[in-house]
């Protein structure tokens, strides 16, 4: 329930055909790439930052890619803890 929210805050439940499309094929070549979802703590992003981190990130090393999902979680925990 808490990502569903995080992600509304982020406007991803407004997404025009185009930005959903390539969330979809984004999210395709990520998972494909590096064998595990997408991951991000989306507060104070907005859906074209997301995107713009989606895009760089997918261009990553599957070790550096890994170091930042890594991060990613922690700050998502930490966020949820306090």
């Amino acid at each position: 329930q808490e990502s569903s929210e995080e992600q509304k805050g982020a406007g991803l439940d407004q997404c025009s055909g185009e930005e959903f499309a390539e969330f979809q094929s984004l999210n395709q070549e990520y998972t494909g790439k590096f064998g595990f979802p997408f991951i991000l703590a989306v507060a104070g992003y907005d859906r074209k930052g997301i995107l713009d981190v989606f895009r760089k990130r997918v261009k990553n090393g599957k070790e550096e890619e890994m170091g930042e999902a890594l991060k990613q979680v922690h700050k998502i925990a930490r966020i949820r803890i306090e």
